[in-house]
Formats: structure tokens, C-alpha cells, sequence
């Protein structure tokens, strides 16, 4: 495997950070989020097998986030998200390496479309997770809606897009075990979607680590396969021009996160992310950083 391929970039909208895993939070108490994350300029895109498309321009890719989450009842907590996007296309028509061509690599589209800047909104999703075990460790419910809420029309002329254009309906379950040094977790379940788009397995796995007396490294590696089927499956000869919010992408990535806390309330969170095998999906690191603030109930004192 040659080197570049460790750093095939996350779709953006799976390499987004938020509070995963079986935890929930106490009744009355709340997590928010402002994030954002970029995905630099790249006209490549990791296609069929662990070869190379190349795109006729270079594609950038970011998204500000918002992200809450609410604990109804102790053991029951709602979240939601909300994404704004910034895609764009370069205006230079960039030539493909001829020689990576001549080993295996696609060449770019015979079409050239317009270069363009899209502002809009992404996936928006909602969840609600259920506690139903906790021992020593914790098993939970999930169950997420992803809807598009793109505002603007397609523009068939720069390919630009900002979101999946169908729905997604998401049940999983997750399990998860944390001590005053580490926490890990695992999750997985299936993404049904709508408008003929390959239904999606998805799985979870972090690791995170406490060093020092509020702060924690992790690691955490991502799958996403899409099952067989779906009329909106590129082939290898397919017109791809941008890459952003096809079907078919698939991948296993890692991320690496710091949480980095100011106070019992306020701190950091950043990520650095990459893939170890993807299709469908851009060649390059995915960089972010959010800032995130914890409600949680004042102890009266009598």
C-alpha cells in the first residue's frame, strides 16, 4: 500500500465530531457544540480498489457545525445537528499525473464543468438514545433521522452539492465501558435510506485515554460500507466531477481527538482524521475543532 493512501480524507459529514457512544446525559442537563472542519483543496478522489481518480479541479470542502444534546430523563437523551457548508471548485483546470494514469489510475471526466462556491445547508440529524444497561459497563439504544435541508436547487453545471439528497433512518446500539483513566466504546447498527440510495453499515470503535487531570487523547476508527443495490451506484466510468455527497462511498478511517477542558464547563475539542481503505472519497487530511460548553445542575446546598 503505498503511503499517500493512509491519508485518504473522511467524508466530511462522518468525520464531524460529536459525543458518541452509550453514554447519556443526567435529566435536566445539556452538551452543545460549535465545530468547524475543512478538508484542503485536493482533485483527487480514492476510487475502486485502492486506485486514484483524478478530478478536473480541485475540490474544498468545510462545514460549521452546531451540535446539542439534552438529557430528557436520566437515561434518556436527544440530540441534534446542524450543519452549514462551504464547497467550492478551483478555477484552474488542473492536468491528471499521466504517469499514475499509466499504472492503474482514472483519468478525469472529458467534461469540464463550471468552477463554483456553495453556501448551504448540509444533513441536519436527530437522535434519540435509551440507557437500558448499566453495570460495569453500559449498553445503549439509538435511533438517528437524517434529513437534507439543502435550500438551493442542484446546479448540474459545477456539480456542487452540500448534502445527501434523500433521507436516512438509523437504529443502532452501542457499548461502552470508563474507569478514572480510560473510557471505550463500540457501536453498530444500519442506515437505511430512501430516494435509491445504498442502504449503509456503519460502525464505531474509540479509545480514549485521561492524561492529566482534565484532559484526554483518543482514538477512534470508523466504518462505512454500502450494501449492494441502490440506483445510484457510480460505476468506474461514471461522470464523477466533484465527489461531494455521492452514493457509494465507502471507507475505514481513524481519527485522532484531544479534549482539552477550561473548566468543569468550557473546553476544546480537536481531531485530526484519515482512512486506511476508502472509495468514493477524497485523498487528503480532514482538520477540526470545536469548542463545547456543559450545562449541568447546580447542587443545592441546605
Amino acid at each position: 500500500m503505498k503511503f499517500r493512501y493512509i491519508f485518504l480524507l473522511l467524508f466530511i459529514c462522518n468525520a464531524e465530531m460529536r459525543a458518541g457512544g452509550p453514554w447519556t446525559q443526567k435529566k435536566g442537563e445539556a452538551y452543545t457544540q460549535v465545530a468547524f472542519y475543512a478538508i484542503p483543496s485536493v482533485n483527487r478522489l480514492h476510487f475502486n480498489a485502492f486506485k486514484t481518480k483524478f478530478l478536473n479541479r480541485s475540490v474544498f470542502d468545510a462545514t460549521a457545525q452546531l451540535y446539542a444534546e439534552y438529557g430528557l430523563l436520566n437515561k434518556f437523551t436527544l440530540s441534534a445537528s446542524l450543519p452549514l457548508k462551504f464547497v467550492s471548485t478551483g478555477n484552474k483546470v488542473l492536468e491528471p499525473d499521466q504517469d499514475m494514469i499509466a499504472k492503474g489510475a482514472f483519468a478525469p471526466s472529458d467534461s469540464i464543468l463550471d468552477a463554483g462556491l456553495l453556501i448551504d445547508l448540509g444533513n441536519v440529524f436527530v437522535e434519540a438514545k435509551y440507557n437500558f444497561f448499566k453495570k460495569k459497563i453500559l449498553l445503549t439504544a439509538h435511533l438517528a433521522l437524517y434529513a437534507p435541508a439543502a435550500i438551493q436547487k442542484y446546479n448540474p453545471k459545477t456539480a456542487l452539492r452540500t448534502a445527501h439528497p434523500c433521507f436516512g433512518f438509523h437504529p443502532s446500539l452501542s457499548l461502552g465501558y470508563s474507569s478514572k483513566k480510560i473510557y471505550t466504546y463500540f457501536g453498530t447498527g444500519m442506515n437505511f435510506r430512501t430516494h435509491n440510495f445504498s442502504h449503509q453499515w456503519i460502525a464505531d470503535f474509540e479509545l480514549g485515554w485521561k492524561i492529566s487531570k482534565r484532559a484526554y487523547l483518543a482514538v477512534n476508527l470508523n466504518a462505512q460500507v454500502a450494501l449492494p443495490g441502490g440506483a445510484n451506484i457510480p460505476g468506474s466510468n461514471e461522470d464523477i466531477q466533484t465527489g461531494l455527497y455521492i452514493n457509494n462511498q465507502n471507507f475505514v478511517a481513524f481519527t485522532f481527538k484531544a479534549i482539552i477542558p477550561a473548566n468543569d464547563n468550557i473546553g476544546v475539542n480537536l481531531s485530526f482524521s484519515g482512512g486506511l481503505w476508502a472509495n468514493n472519497v477524497q485523498q487528503g487530511p480532514s482538520i477540526g475543532v470545536g469548542v463545547y460548553y456543559k450545562w449541568k445542575k447546580k447542587i443545592k446546598v441546605i
